[in-house]
């Protein structure tokens, strides 16, 4: 690794075999770095493809950065994380052997608050049956068993409130919902200068007629909507989670949907999500009538691409060029 004409700068971007380098190459213009595209499924192929990289750029964390795959970096200065969340990375290892991890907190918010409110609309408006009775043939315009009501006299429930969650109540308020959220670290008039009265999380769970997932997966997090928490909402409730799929307990939902406790879920995420394109997605959620299922795409924009792109890169340039990135989750080691 060198600044002044010594070998080029190493930087391993996974995802690169399959997308163009475009958006990257513009953002190293005039510094000497050689792009390395990869394809990355296991930790060990992490462990082989970044040995002497000086940088990664991970574009689809298909494999944990476990604390072996860190330790494997001899030469690594930043891990950058083209999303938000750093739950696959082990940053304390990182930070002990003087390595950066950057994530991109602010994008796809537009994207993911309408992916949201797809999912709402298809649950809400009983999309899958009548899309799939039309289908086969039957031109049914009155479902008898169709729970739909009028969004107006809807309430929305937020279990989180970071900036997804804010978009999200902005948007949804155009249909005359009320929202309310939980969020133990955001305060009852922060959540009022967005249209959202703030609750407890049981409380949200009681009172809402869809129930959306916008939290961290954190510690505190993990397995948050779990059997009870299904026990508390309403029967007539609907859970959408678009955050991160460790949050809800899978066999949980799937115990309330077949209870007849539960309308129906929308689901972006999910406890185990396959490593690559050809790993089939294995769940029993898979041959539900009463679930809505997307492949972890609620991020996705060519915009957002861009963006994400661009701001991971453009901290991967600035600890190369020795200085401090604008998106570290963690402080290395050795700086002050």
């Amino acid at each position: 690794m060198s600044t002044d004409g010594g070998p080029p700068f190493v930087v391993g971007v996974t995802g690169g075999r399959r997308f163009d380098l475009g958006v990257e190459r513009r953002v190293f213009e005039g510094l000497d770095v050689q792009l390395r595209p990869v394809g990355i499924e296991t930790t060990d192929d992490a462990i082989d493809a970044f040995a002497d990289v000086d940088a990664v750029i991970d574009r689809l964390q298909t494999a944990p950065y476990t604390t072996a795959v860190v330790e494997s970096l001899a030469n690594c200065a930043v891990i950058a994380r083209c999303g938000i969340g750093v739950d696959r990375i082990d940053t304390e290892t990182a930070a002990e052997r003087g390595m950066y991890v950057v994530n991109v907190p602010d994008y796809c918010q537009d994207e993911v608050a309408e992916h949201t409110l797809l999912l709402l609309l298809a649950l809400t408006r009983n999309l899958v049956e009548y899309d799939s009775t039309l289908k086969a043939g039957v031109w049914e315009r009155r479902v008898p068993d169709a729970e739909i009501h009028r969004l107006s006299s809807s309430t929305l429930g937020l279990v989180g409130f970071g900036s997804i969650a804010r978009t999200l109540a902005r948007k949804a308020q155009v249909f005359g919902v009320d929202v309310v959220a939980s969020d133990p670290y955001v305060d009852e008039s922060e959540m009022a200068s967005h249209g959202a009265s703030k609750r407890t999380f049981e409380r949200v769970l009681e009172t809402a007629d869809v129930v959306s997932v916008h939290a961290p997966l954190t510690e505190e997090t993990r397995g948050l909507v779990d059997a009870d928490a299904f026990r508390t909402m309403k029967e007539t409730a609907v859970l959408i989670n678009v955050s991160r799929g460790e949050i809800v307990v899978e066999d949980a939902l799937i115990a309330a949907l077949d209870a007849g406790e539960k309308a129906g879920a929308g689901l972006d995420v999910f406890e185990t999500e396959p490593s690559g394109r050809r790993v089939p997605f294995e769940s029993d959620l898979r041959n539900r009538d009463d679930v809505v299922l997307t492949p972890h795409v609620a991020w996705y924009s060519r915009e957002a691409d861009r963006e994400r792109r661009q701001q991971a890169a453009r901290d991967v340039r600035r600890v190369l060029e020795g200085t401090r990135p604008e998106n570290a989750v963690n402080r290395p080691d050795g700086v002050p």
